[in-house]
């Protein structure tokens, strides 16, 4: 299955320079064997990423997350790269559905 590109934006106010924190939104969808797992938490400790939930549904079958992760583009991809190694399927959000 193709990997789709992530669209990485500047945080806002965030200091115009190469160490400038990323903004990127995803949909993280999860598999009925991943509900209860903590990956999210995991995954923003382990990268130092900063997350902002901006909807979420739930259910013991799926889970199906907006979210925004802040961070080094470096850590933001490799975040990325961990969450599907898990089991996560991990799409960009296209347009401003969240905002």
């Amino acid at each position: 299955m193709a990997k789709t590109p992530v669209k990485k934006t500047a945080a806002p106010n965030a200091p115009k320079t190469k160490s400038a924190p990323t903004r990127v939104k995803l949909y993280l969808t999860y598999p009925k064997k991943l509900v209860r797992a903590p990956l999210i938490w995991q995954a923003t400790r382990d990268f130092d990423l900063v997350f902002n939930i901006r909807s979420a549904s739930v259910s013991e079958e799926v889970g199906i997350i907006a979210i925004e992760l802040d961070g080094s583009e470096e850590a933001i991809e490799g975040a990325i790269v961990w969450l599907r190694e898990q089991g996560v399927t991990v799409e960009p959000i296209e347009k401003n559905v969240i905002e």
